[in-house]
């Protein structure tokens, strides 16, 4: 196909100089019909573009990291000559290495297709079909187009959650300080309140609070009284800093950085506490879970978070502490050994009952450090890491 668009266009050349040379009317009678069908063809390249049609969705828009989904793809043909052929170029979560389609589509007919989509990394990923190149039926003349800058065109978006792995302490409640302080010592319902006392029933109490043994003891209706006990927040910083990391190894620093979250956060709200994340950079703001209902919600940020910040980390987790009522923990997720963390983590294991270190490595034999008053743990996996118990 190639060589045969060559020497179209060899032809014309070869006819225009020609006719100029001799001044034979029929050169130029010739150079003309080329030109008209160069022409044409163009003319049906743009329309294809602009005309194009395809359907494309996704078998799931979100999954965890590891996983699999199906991109599914129909294009769609309502003209009277068919595409002899069409390269279409699929943006993948491989952005070195997209999928590519052949699309040989019959007039007025449709063409389905299913993309296997693997998800190696967590983040947030548009997919779908970008590139088409286009040849028409005549194979002289092969244009590429964007398919983004169609103003109908969108991509498909798929979000990938950091995998939640267990660890190797479950959640044990509200440590026994805690209780020592009155957090948390009621009985919890399922909304975070606790049982102090019963009263008599008042018309629009909810009938869910009437306590049933003493209602039938003094035959009338008593509801159940609650207290929302004093928070005991946890606060966990990740460092959003560049990592001098590239390709692969950073991609992987990053997840092993966001499971290591997704894990600590999990346990500390099932745990009874209430979680404050927050990163890197001070405009970011931070996210709050107040129970194991709000964990979605810190995932989701967990999913989309980026590591592409130059702030400090130690300042930012100090002008956070003081915004966090009575932290009792600090767990912070960091590779850097420099003076500026080591200095506020020693600060804080002063104030804070529990502070934890925990070092996402890509290999072993990864340098370690040693914080008075600081938990240090390296971890390849956040299965690795231990709570205190």
């Amino acid at each position: 196909m190639k060589r045969y668009r060559v020497g179209y266009y060899l032809s014309m050349i070869f006819l225009l100089l020609a006719g100029l040379g001799t001044g034979i009317w029929l050169f130029y009678f010739l150079l003309t019909i080329l030109m008209l069908l160069l022409l044409a063809a163009l003319v049906l390249n743009l329309w294809t573009y602009f005309s194009f049609s395809c359907k494309q969705k996704l078998s799931q828009t979100s999954i965890v990291k590891d996983g699999s989904c199906t991109l599914k793809v129909s294009v769609c043909s309502n003209k009277p000559f068919p595409f002899i052929q069409m390269c279409a170029t699929v943006e993948t979560l491989s952005p070195d290495n997209p999928a590519r389609l052949t699309i040989n589509l019959a007039p007025n007919n449709t063409s389905d297709y299913d993309i296997p989509i693997s998800c190696p990394h967590r983040g947030m990923y548009e997919v779908g079909l970008t590139i088409i190149e286009v040849t028409d039926i005549f194979g002289i003349l092969s244009m590429r187009f964007d398919l983004r800058l169609l103003p109908h065109y969108q991509m498909q978006h798929l979000i990938v959650y950091p995998r939640l792995l267990q660890t190797s302490a479950p959640p044990t409640g509200i440590s026994d300080g805690a209780k020592q302080e009155g957090i948390g010592v009621q009985r919890l319902t399922e909304d975070g309140e606790s049982f102090s006392d019963t009263r008599q029933y008042r018309f629009g109490d909810p009938l869910k609070r009437v306590h049933k043994i003493i209602s039938a003891r003094k035959r009338e209706l008593y509801v159940k009284r609650y207290d929302i006990p004093e928070e005991t927040t946890a606060i966990l910083a990740i460092d959003t800093r560049k990592n001098g990391l590239a390709g692969e190894d950073r991609l992987n620093y990053n997840d092993i950085a966001c499971e290591c979250a997704a894990a600590v956060t999990h346990y500390l709200l099932r745990s009874g506490y209430a979680a404050r994340l927050i990163g890197a950079e001070a405009s970011e703001p931070a996210v709050e879970g107040k129970s194991i209902h709000d964990f979605q919600k810190l995932y989701d940020h967990l999913a989309v978070m980026q590591f592409d910040t130059d702030a400090d980390i130690a300042a930012q987790l100090s002008d956070e502490i003081g915004k966090a009522p009575n932290p009792r923990m600090v767990y912070v997720i960091s590779s850097r050994n420099d003076k500026a963390l080591i200095e506020a983590l020693a600060m804080l294991a002063q104030s804070a009952d529990y502070v934890k270190l925990i070092v996402p490595v890509l290999s072993d034999g990864a340098e370690s450090i040693s914080i008075p008053g600081v938990s240090v743990s390296s971890v390849a996996s956040a299965a690795d890491i231990s709570f205190k118990q």
